[in-house]
């Protein structure tokens, strides 16, 4: 019996060691994984507050957005300054999620006249290539500048700016972009041997530029080209998008064509979409653009083409159109989003780290209530994966929006910046959020040293001469906190080794203690 009772305390006790060895293991696992591998929230549920940027005047239009390999986005715009004379500077200022907004600073002036910022590319060297207006309606030119991203934010650090389109007429839109090996590209519309696109070109990085080519001319002259982007995506190959205006504002037509870099030369330009010739039937606009190597996808705001549908005929909705033959063929437009209308503007694709489309638009879902009618309005951010659209995550902002545009940062940060609608009582400047998104970080890159350095002959008009701003702005920093619940603790490493450590001593102790006891 003694024997028995024996042998069976020894079973309960090596039994109870092992579960008591199962529940830890239990433990450590889950702890574990949710160290290592946090629940990620939808990105709709994690945007920041929107803020106002700080420095720039109320009615300062939308800023043009790039974005380095080193977590920082350079941002362009034209704004009012007060030297004396009442013109436009071109502006610039950085932004990172650990840094928020620098201040704002003019870094280029002309000598007479207003300075109107047309388009921007930086390059794999680290250098901003600027592309902006000068001059009057009835004649005005382009020019080109560059500076370092280092230096970028002091007016000494651009270059003597170089004339690269001159004696324009109508010049209201304009796009730039390059590739890897120093080949810059530049579209603007206007008026020069008669109304339509104008490219020029270089190939080492900006010392020296093609003549003006005419690469699209409208069907009748009435017709302006409108809304000009460009995007290379992949090797050898840029694409270019733009609508067509009529004289009374009435958007007509969508267009693409495709820049070759080894034969510099474009393609016919190919008609995406025409205005339905209807009563208050919306037309193609706003093209936005992206291209990830397998897939060319364009967005635009055009009238609804289907009856029967949340949004009546002809009213503005979101259309996408994607080529997976580098703008050979194109599928038949789709609307992505049936319940969302309106038109508010610039609208923005993105691309993150792992190729995937982003789209931000503004616009807003009507609905009824009791009979009383109610919109659903706000910004909405969507993504295309494997062929098809997510469903639309809605950001309420402080103020009605309009021309939002949007970067990914690293891969996986989401800045997005918009003014006010501009047909608001009062404006109240620029505002932006960001989020966190959940595909992977680009690794950092630290800008090397220039492809090819530019060297400027004097080909510019004499007059035109960079004068240092007034940096006396509002020196106003906003630091920023990320979003919770979205990023790997960084302590990660010590709280694995710390359970590990826990772990193996219970386990010592307790077959100690059995050991013990056995002995007895």
């Amino acid at each position: 019996m003694y024997k028995n009772r024996v042998v069976d305390t020894k079973r309960g006790i090596y039994m109870r060691s092992k579960t008591i060895l199962f529940i830890f293991l239990i433990v450590f696992v889950v702890v574990f994984s949710v160290v290592l591998f946090p629940v990620q929230a939808e990105p709709a549920r994690q945007w920041a507050s929107d803020r106002k940027v700080p420095g720039y005047l109320e009615d300062t239009f939308t800023p043009f957005l790039l974005a380095d390999q080193n977590r920082t986005v350079h941002a362009f715009t034209s704004q009012w300054i007060d030297d004396g004379s009442r013109r436009l500077a071109v502006v610039y200022r950085k932004w990172s999620l650990a840094g928020g907004w620098t201040r704002p600073i003019d870094v280029l002036l002309a000598s007479s006249g207003s300075a109107t910022f047309l388009g921007a590319f930086l390059d794999v060297s680290g250098t901003i290539h600027v592309i902006f207006a000068q001059g009057e309606n009835r004649k005005v030119d382009v020019y080109y500048s560059y500076a370092r991203v280092e230096t970028a934010d002091s007016a000494s650090a651009w270059s003597t700016p170089m004339l690269i389109g001159p004696d324009l007429s109508g010049v209201n839109s304009a796009a730039m972009s390059g590739d890897l090996l120093g080949n810059l590209v530049v579209i603007y519309s206007g008026s020069l041997d008669g109304s339509g696109v104008y490219a020029v070109h270089s190939s080492d990085a900006g010392h020296d530029w093609s003549a003006p080519i005419q690469i699209f001319t409208p069907k009748t002259s009435d017709l302006t080209p409108y809304s000009l982007r460009l995007f290379s995506g992949r090797e050898k190959q840029i694409q270019a998008a733009w609508n067509v205006v009529s004289a009374l504002g009435v958007d007509e037509e969508l267009y693409f064509s495709t820049y070759d870099i080894e034969s510099a030369n474009w393609a016919k330009s190919m008609e995406l979409e025409k205005r339905v010739d209807y009563p208050e039937y919306f037309g193609p606009s706003f093209p936005s653009i992206v291209d990830n190597g397998n897939e060319i996808v364009i967005m635009y705001n055009g009238g609804n083409p289907y009856t029967g549908r949340p949004v009546d005929y002809g009213r503005p909705v979101q259309r996408v159109t994607v080529s997976t033959n580098g703008g050979l063929t194109w599928s038949s437009s789709i609307t992505p989003f049936p319940f969302h209308v309106g038109r508010s503007g610039e609208h923005s694709l993105s691309l993150d780290g792992a190729g995937r489309p982003h789209a931000l638009f503004v616009q807003r879902i009507e609905t009824e209530v009791n009979g009383e009618y109610s919109i659903v309005g706000g910004i909405w951010h969507s993504i295309f994966e494997n062929g098809s659209w997510t469903n639309p995550d809605r950001f309420v902002t402080t103020y009605s929006p309009h021309d939002v545009r949007s970067i990914i940062v690293q891969g996986n940060v989401l800045l997005v910046v918009w003014r006010e609608d501009p047909g608001a009582d009062e404006q109240h400047g620029i505002w932006y959020s960001y989020t966190i998104l959940d595909s992977p970080e680009l690794s950092l890159v630290i800008p090397p040293t220039p492809i090819l350095e530019p060297i400027f002959s004097l080909k510019v008009t004499p007059t035109l001469a960079l004068i240092p701003p007034d940096v006396s702005t509002i020196s106003a920093i906003d630091l920023d906190k990320s979003p919770s619940g979205i990023a790997v603790n960084p302590a990660s490493s010590l709280l694995v080794a710390f359970f590990v450590v826990i772990l193996v001593l219970i386990g010592v102790i307790l077959m100690y203690q059995f050991s013990s006891r056995r002995n007895r």
